[in-house]
């Protein structure tokens, strides 16, 4: 069908056109809204700035699409491949886009607030600076689950975001805005979130090994049960945190602030906390093996039953602190 044919039969109030032939077509700054197009098939084609609303394409072929500026909102994208598409500047707000193909994409301040990515694959896709506030990328009994693998959100913002059990394995998250998201079961292994915002973020049995998490914000984070084994957290700012029987074997805390913060049963064997601010938490059962806390600050904190044998205590202040004895430091 060639596009003239297409805005004229719009016009004159049809509005179901499944699984039609529009590959390569113009359709540049087109009033669409509500269209169904399910299953048709658009690849390489010109939708750039078009109006497209509450359209249906579902499982329609948008691969290599320019739909740059387009107004995709609370359009129904589900089972669709836009695998190479280019959506820079779009707008995709309460869009469905369950199991959709996103793969290479380009969704450069792409606005996908409180869309539906459940089982999208974003993997290599490019979401710097998207706003992706309210979405869903939760994982449910492995039938929805989102692929980011190698993906670009530098500086996204995904500020309350599910990503419940979302693969973001090495994914660029740096300069991100992810306070109060979820990111329980999350894979963020080897996942660059330096100078990220995760204040009030849920992180709850999250995979962070190996993650990079130089300069990031995290007061008030929920960590229980966290792997951070390896990961870089010089100068990372956790005041108030609940991190129970986190992993933070070989990690790096140099000039942390973990002041304030719920630490019990937390693995610190072969920690770096040279410098770091302990002030005031709650360290029962703690175990620093082979640590190093040369100049920690560990005043007031509770030190219960902690594992302090081989740890390096250099210069360490325990004023006030309870020590594995139970007796009060002086």
């Amino acid at each position: 069908m060639e596009a003239q044919e297409l805005i004229e039969r719009y016009e004159a109030g049809e509005t179901k056109f499944t699984g039609v032939s529009l590959s390569g077509a113009n359709l540049f700054g087109a009033d669409l809204i509500g269209i169904v197009l399910k299953g048709a098939d658009l690849h390489d084609a010109i939708l750039v700035f078009a109006f497209l609303s509450r359209a249906n394409l579902q499982k329609a072929n948008l691969i290599g699409t320019k739909l740059s500026g387009a107004n995709l909102n609370q359009a129904a994208l589900n089972g669709a491949t836009l695998k190479g598409a280019d959506l820079h500047g779009a707008t995709l707000q309460g869009a469905d886009l369950r199991g959709a193909n996103i793969t290479l994409v380009n969704l450069l301040d792409a606005n996908l607030m409180d869309a539906d990515l459940r089982g999208t694959n974003l993997s290599s896709a490019n979401l710097t600076g998207a706003c992706l506030r309210g979405a869903n990328l939760r994982e449910e009994r492995r039938i929805y689950m989102a692929n980011l693998r190698g993906a670009t959100l530098h500086k996204v913002d995904l500020r309350g975001a599910d990503l419940t059990g979302a693969d973001l394995s090495k994914v660029n998250l740096s300069g991100a805005n992810l306070r109060e998201t979820n990111l329980r079961y999350a894979d963020l292994r080897g996942a660059d979130l330096s100078a990220a915002n995760l204040s009030n973020a849920f992180l709850t049995e999250a995979n962070l090994m190996g993650a990079n998490l130089l300069e990031a914000v995290m007061t008030n984070v929920r960590l229980e049960r966290a792997n951070l084994n390896e990961a870089q957290l010089t100068g990372v700012n956790l005041q108030g945190s609940v991190m129970p029987e986190v992993k933070l074997n070989k990690a790096q805390l140099s000039q942390a602030n973990l002041s304030m913060s719920r630490m019990n049963r937390v693995d610190f064997s072969r920690a770096n906390l040279r410098d770091a601010n302990l002030r005031d938490s709650d360290l029962i059962d703690a175990y620093f093996a082979r640590a190093n806390l040369t100049n920690a600050n560990l005043t007031n904190a509770n030190l219960t039953r902690a594992e302090l044998s081989s740890a390096n205590l250099t210069g360490v202040n325990l004023k006030g602190a309870t020590m594995p004895d139970e007796s009060i430091h002086d």
